[in-house]
């Protein structure tokens, strides 16, 4: 019997070309995004399956409260608290830190960049990184390194002996080397070296203070016979104890607990998180590969209902000849999944070919795919090929013989609204939707890409630098023809907003946040930055030359001067360990994206924290200037790449969002494309119904253009419909998308009629396509039988 279903499916599927090809692409359409769902979720629950005893470790969260009566739940925890839990209670058994830092590392004169971790030995317990080759990196100045760093930094040579040097000048040696990790992990770093080093780089760490509480991230496990209520009952104690220590800073800490292998997804919102995907990002693409599939669900019932006239009779003389109703819904359910297998084939085609766009590279780029995604993936196609053909399978198998036999049948729905027209309304009103949210979101990256940040980014040129090297670079570059100032940074302004620190007016008292940069006094000029009061940074020619810092008109108001002329000269304190003098102050300006406010901001002159030198080039020689930076570089750094880009085409390559906007633009176009072909068959069918009444119209001496009125006029009142439900859906979408950015553009009623307009127009054509050649077709051709 499932052989002669499946024989009947076939020459279904293949009797009906055109309609199957639309039920088949639009079901891939929408399973190719319900697979790249399906890849992305399933890694997230993937992340840290790995470790040894994952039931009984957890990290530590800090729920920091401020003075000011701000909240904040951070991922990050003090870095003494590994060590004091670990020496004062008998239910820990193992913890550990684990200390972030993303220092220059030095090999043989070549210096790479890298994400340094600094652990110690319990680490290699708590965790299921496993040694490829060496030990551990225990002992003060050693280093373990992954892999793939260590290829990256020696090739071929094994690393084990040798010596790489981290920041300015200290030396590690590498004592091993870790195996590919068994999966992801929310810990990422490109080496791990020994905590107790953690002083040698950072001297301001090496009395571990208990009030920075992003200074690290703290893991335990507990002995076999602890539970979590004691490891919450520690914690209880130990925040009382903290809070006794830090409260002369007005803050107090909250510990609580997170089990290890409840990291990923991170369901709870936190700050300072590490590298685990987002529950709500997760269920945002997960709805949005749901709402494809569901279009294609949409295509399949309207086009089998469509055709019912035609199946309508075969149920009739099946049940008849004695079928039952399940033996009918079977066989239409039959239909579907072969339909489904055929979709998924395409489906897999096209995510092949779409995993070379960026976006989705980022997506499921390193996501593994095993055995288990293969099994979702049969269960997924079979479960849609059901899903779709539910609906049809129980319309047409409930007809009744007598009365489709005589052609007396329909299939409303609702009230007498047809189920058909129901589903085109939705599927273009949700294409309406899609449309206005890419137009929006176009609209605002081009106005973060163009936009007057209030500096310079016309003939600025940026060049990486190698650490501590920027007077060495300074001088060789001063001789290049076409230079105008030379300047540093720490950070490109216009980027993430630099480097996040607290800055306070007195040393007692109540922090704000700040964002930080470490600048060249010339950087101010060459950037055309304005200064408003004071004086420019000096230069740091002596220690005392760096403690002097600019800040700008937020940072002014935010810490109580009346004017910018009264903040000049006065001390204010960076984290509480820090005083800068206060040289100037200057005039706000857009030192972040635009996805932030303009807030409080310092710089400072530190030579030693620049990543990035500046060049302003005079106008005519933008064209020579690389090639001839190029080559002084080469004199004072053989082995080292020359990188240079410039700021304009930075700024607008950053926030453009090129590959978001070509996979927003790609699933615009599935769900565009998904819409229409079904339009297209519902039209095809609907004109080879009217093919005769369209004759006698002719006949009667009805010109073209009425006939493609008389039978446009349904479907042309569908795209309007949809058009008056898709647009304040996509008026709220984009309102509430526009939300996350601080400075946006309007949403306003030329934006809105040109997305309704577009739509309005490929559904025209859509339908025009069809009805005009039928307008056409001559009286003779279709009245001949009559």
């Amino acid at each position: 019997m499932l052989q002669n279903y499946l024989k009947i499916a076939w020459r279904n599927l293949t009797k009906h070309k055109l309609f199957s090809f639309i039920n088949i692409f639009g079901l891939a359409s929408g399973m190719t995004v319900c697979m790249l769902a399906m890849i992305k979720v399933k890694d997230a629950y993937d992340y840290d399956t790995f470790h040894p005893n994952s039931e009984k470790s957890y990290r530590i969260l800090t729920n920091l409260n401020r003075k000011n009566g701000e909240h904040f739940l951070c991922a990050s925890s003090p870095l003494p608290l590994a060590t004091y839990l670990k020496n004062n209670y008998n239910a820990v058994d193992k913890s550990t830190s684990v200390f972030f830092s993303q220092r220059e590392v030095t090999i043989d004169e070549k210096k790479l960049s890298a994400k340094e971790a600094f652990v110690d030995a319990d680490f290699y317990n708590i965790f299921g990184f496993t040694l490829k080759s060496g030990s551990p990196a225990i002992k003060s100045q050693t280093a373990v390194l992954t892999a793939e760093t260590a290829e990256r930094f020696f090739g071929k040579q094994n690393p084990i002996g040798h010596t790489i040097t981290i920041g300015k000048s200290v030396g590690f040696i590498v004592t091993g080397v870790l195996s590919k990790p068994a999966g992801p992990s929310h810990l990422t770093f490109d080496l791990l070296a020994s905590t107790s080093s953690i002083a040698l780089l950072y001297q301001d760490r090496a009395n571990q203070e208990w009030s920075d509480e992003a200074a690290a991230y703290t893991y335990v496990q507990l002995k076999p016979s602890a539970s979590k209520e004691v490891l919450t009952n520690i914690l209880k104690n130990v925040s009382k104890q903290v809070n006794t220590i830090i409260a002369p800073s007005g803050e107090s800490f909250a510990f609580d607990i997170q089990p290890l292998d409840k990291i990923s997804p991170g369901s709870i919102p936190l700050y300072n998180i590490t590298n685990e995907p987002i529950l709500p990002n997760l269920v945002i693409f997960g709805l949005i590969g749901f709402s494809m599939l569901l279009l294609a669900f949409f295509n399949y019932v309207n086009l089998t209902l469509a055709r019912s006239l035609d199946r309508a009779r075969e149920v009739g003389i099946r049940k008849v000849a004695g079928a039952l109703k399940r033996h009918l819904i079977f066989q239409f359910l039959n239909e579907s999944v072969l339909v489904a297998i055929f979709a998924f084939c395409l489906a897999y085609l096209q995510l092949r070919l779409i995993s070379s766009l960026p976006a989705v590279n980022r997506l499921i780029g390193n996501a593994a795919q095993d055995k288990a995604l293969w099994l979702y993936f049969v269960l997924f196609t079979i479960l849609t090929g059901l899903f779709a053909g539910w609906i049809p399978a129980k319309v047409l198998s409930s007809f009744q013989p007598v009365r489709v036999l005589k052609g007396k049948f329909n299939t409303k729905l609702f009230g007498g609204v047809g189920l058909r027209k129901t589903l085109t309304v939705i599927q273009f009103a949700t294409s309406l939707v899609a449309i206005v949210t890419l137009v929006i979101f176009y609209r605002q990256s081009v106005y973060m890409a163009t936009a007057d940040y209030g500096f310079e980014r016309q003939g600025i040129l940026n060049i990486d630098l190698p650490a501590n090297s920027y007077e060495k670079t300074a001088t060789a570059f001063s001789t290049v023809p076409g230079i105008e100032d030379v300047a540093a940074t720490s950070d490109l302004l216009g980027f993430s907003g630099g480097d996040g620190k607290f800055i306070k007016q007195e040393k007692v008292g109540d922090s704000l946040h700040a964002a930080y940069f470490a600048v060249t006094p010339s950087f101010v000029k060459s950037m055309g930055i304005e200064l408003i009061a004071g004086e420019n940074l000096p230069n740091a020619t002596s220690a005392s030359g760096s403690r002097f810092a600019l800040i700008n008109e937020q940072a002014v108001s935010s810490l109580k001067f009346k004017t910018p002329f009264e903040a000049t000269g006065k001390t204010i304190w960076l984290n509480d360990s820090t005083s800068y003098t206060v040289a100037g102050v200057i005039k706000d300006f857009h030192y972040a994206s635009f996805l932030r406010p303009i807030n409080p901001l310092i710089l400072v002159n530190k030579v030693d924290e620049f990543r990035t030198m500046s060049v302003k080039v005079a106008k005519g020689a933008e064209g020579t200037i690389i090639p001839n930076l190029e080559k002084a570089w080469k004199k004072i750094y053989p082995n080292q790449p020359f990188k240079a880009d410039w700021f304009d085409k930075q700024l607008y390559d950053q926030h453009l969002h090129k590959d978001d906007l070509m996979f927003i633009g790609l699933l615009t176009f599935m769900a565009l494309s998904i819409a229409c072909l079904g339009l297209l068959g519902m039209v095809i069918y609907t004109t080879k119904n009217r093919e005769k009444e369209v004759g006698i119209r002719r006949v009667m001496g009805a010109k073209v253009v009425q006939v493609i009125a008389t039978i446009s006029k349904e479907f042309v009142t569908l795209l309007l419909i949809s058009v008056c439900i898709g647009l304040p859906i996509g008026f709220f979408v984009g309102k509430q998308f526009l939300q996350q950015y601080a400075y946006r553009i309007p949403v306003n009623f030329w934006l809105l009629a040109a997305s309704a307009s577009g739509l309005l127009l490929l559904g025209a054509l859509t339908i025009g396509w069809q009805t005009y050649r039928t307008a056409l077709t001559n009286p003779a051709k279709s009245l001949r039988t009559e």
